[in-house]
């Protein structure tokens, strides 16, 4: 038997299965691959897809003209003004269409759909699902070694829930999402042997947790720190028998190319600096978002720090967070949404009603307040990549399932990406992608991310790229 740092005793049967360990996202043994996927010539690269709903109000979402994004630029009533700080590793697109062009019953439910697949909709209507696979899962059939996308949720799970990652085309091909920030926290630290499913309602109640885990969350060490040591004392252990230490080197080797790969050539920090433990610990004994006072604010922010940390330590390379109900229902915190006392997706209408479409100027007023909130909410988020050294390692996209709230429509949709992809993206700069489909746009970061794959990745659609947001 081995010993952690503080002298628990490991059992041998617990540490196989990966529950009596720290082994943090790091593949068991008993379904360990010949090495390590990341131990290829180039540093692996990772990729994160954030799906906002009920689109922009697109005049004061971006600078008034494409070109090169700056504090000069990112300045005054510019929704995407939060976003200065990290000016240099954005870019920009608009011009961007999707497959089907407008509703054909239900203008977010069919956007969702086809957001990550850039093609039309399986079927339309609110239960619509998608006519082929979303591209993290392409990115992860090529560099996940088996290893599902995370998929996340930000809001109330309604009338249109997940509707943006898809394992194939067809119905009963839709990835379910965590609502609770606490189970990605829960798995990338180890802490429960397993996992609840998600209520309806986006409440949850995780398992009871693993106590030698535990150690790494209070510790603040390198989650490798302790997957080391341990690994070191098990192999130093008599009683082994000669496979078992052949596996057991072999786990080891992984373990020392991915702090290589990720913390020196990549540069990556795998650390728990830039969150705070303690808020997803209070999570963990069950989860029911509030839609109302920030609540969506912070669970987004809890969402993307952990994100982060997934990323830096190596437990996955790429997934999704639908950021609220495809007709999102919360009240934000801002000005006037506040005065008008109307949810988000009745705000996008510009009419107090989930189904006609309006012009009232406050309430365009109020869905531009919006935008700005959450790019506010999403720069907190990038802090943390920016903090693990993600930068030149990472995609963090971020996009809406339609273009505009009153008329649904699907042309321009706005995107941004934080991250060079590996130096192959554009940064610091405002693109116009000039009616492109969306499957174009996906296909070029998919490419971007997935360079260190031994196979190419399949790509969406019609198979073509966007030069235009090359580096």
């Amino acid at each position: 038997m081995g010993r952690t740092p503080n002298g628990r005793r490991v059992n041998r049967r617990n540490f196989l299965k990966g529950v009596g360990t720290v082994a943090v996202g790091l593949p068991f043994l008993e379904s360990l691959p010949e090495r390590s996927a990341w131990a290829a010539s180039a540093p692996p690269v990772f990729s994160f897809f954030i799906v906002a709903q009920n689109g922009v109000v697109f005049p004061k979402f971006f600078p008034s003209a494409t070109g090169p994004i700056s504090a000069s630029n990112l300045t005054g009533d510019v929704a995407t003004a939060p976003l200065v700080a990290h000016a240099q590793n954005l870019l920009f697109i608009k011009g961007i269409n999707y497959q089907q062009p407008g509703p054909q019953s239900c203008g977010h439910a069919e956007g969702c759909t086809q957001t990550l697949t850039g093609i039309k909709p399986g079927m339309t209507g609110n239960k619509g699902y998608s006519g082929g696979p979303s591209a993290d899962t392409v990115i992860a059939k090529a560099v996940n070694g088996g290893a599902e996308p995370l998929a996340l949720y930000a809001g109330q799970k309604g009338f249109i829930a997940e509707r943006i990652s898809f394992k194939a085309a067809g119905s009963g091909q839709l990835r379910g999402a965590d609502v609770n920030p606490y189970l990605l926290y829960s798995k990338v630290m180890g802490l429960p042997a397993s996992m609840p499913s998600t209520g309806g309602g986006g409440t949850t109640t995780p398992t009871a947790t693993d106590a030698a885990a535990a150690e790494l969350a209070n510790s603040r060490k390198s989650v490798n720190d302790l997957v080391r040591a341990e690994m070191k004392s098990l192999l130093s252990n008599t009683t082994l028998s000669s496979a078992d230490k052949s596996r057991l080197q072999q786990h080891f080797d992984a373990i020392r190319d991915t702090e290589i790969k990720m913390n020196m050539a990549a540069g990556a920090v795998c650390s728990l600096d830039g969150i705070t433990t303690s808020k997803y610990e209070a999570l963990k004994s069950g989860f029911a978002f509030k839609g109302d006072n920030g609540g969506m604010d912070d669970t987004i922010k809890l969402h993307l720090q952990i994100v982060a940390i997934a990323f830096a330590c190596g437990y996955n390379r790429t997934g999704t967070l639908q950021w609220g109900d495809g007709t999102d229902g919360t009240k934000y915190p801002t000005t006037t949404a506040m005065q008008l006392g109307w949810p988000f997706h009745q705000i996008s209408h510009r009419i107090m009603s989930d189904s006609a479409s309006g012009n009232n100027p406050t309430a365009e007023q109020a869905h531009h307040e919006i935008d700005t909130y959450r790019m506010t909410t999403l720069a907190a988020g990038l802090d943390v990549f920016k903090a693990h050294g993600l930068a030149d390692k990472a995609a963090i996209v971020w996009t809406n399932s339609i273009a505009d709230g009153p008329s649904h429509s699907t042309k321009n949709v706005p995107m941004i990406i934080w991250g060079s992809a590996g130096g192959a993206l554009k940064q610091g700069a405002y693109i116009d992608a000039a009616g492109s489909q969306n499957d174009k746009i996906l296909n070029t970061i998919i490419q971007a991310v997935t360079k260190d794959a031994s196979t190419p990745a399949t790509l969406l659609g019609s198979g073509g790229t966007f030069a235009g947001m090359n580096a």
